[in-house]
């Protein structure tokens, strides 16, 4: 009955800390202005970003900028610990920007529904610990 009554008190202390999470930016944005056959081209634009895994925390990504054109393909390779992962996260707002932008076909990534970014865009992990963009 004992270890009944602390699993009970975990899940409590669990659903506590779950609703306490900062909520994801929203899934849909009324009236915003994608071009249906976004992203067209696929040029990927990061200009002076900057990322950080919680706003208390030094950024993991400083002042980032390049460009990559549409029909490129572009490795990121690195240590352990150098931002590749990082990058990638970004790119679907999964961790959001603290400084500068994305840009996507010249549309601010930040500024558009999270369902219109992750649907249109897809990335494929390689075994090398890197990723490939194409």
């Amino acid at each position: 009955m004992v270890s009944e009554v602390e699993t009970n008190v975990v899940a409590v202390e669990r659903i506590k800390e779950y609703s306490e999470i900062e909520q994801e930016a929203a899934w849909i944005v009324p009236n915003e202005k994608v071009p249906e056959n976004w992203p067209s081209k696929g040029t990927v634009s990061f200009k002076n970003f900057e990322v950080r895994y919680h706003k208390k925390l030094e950024p993991v990504l400083k002042g980032i900028t390049f460009s990559v054109n549409g029909g490129e393909k572009v490795g990121i390779v690195g240590r352990t610990g150098a931002g590749k992962s990082s990058l990638t996260l970004s790119l679907f707002r999964i961790i959001e920007s603290s400084g500068g932008s994305i840009l996507i076909d010249d549309v601010d990534i930040s500024e558009i529904g999270l369902h219109t970014l992750r649907g249109r865009l897809t990335i494929i992990p390689q075994a090398c610990s890197g990723f490939i963009f194409s």
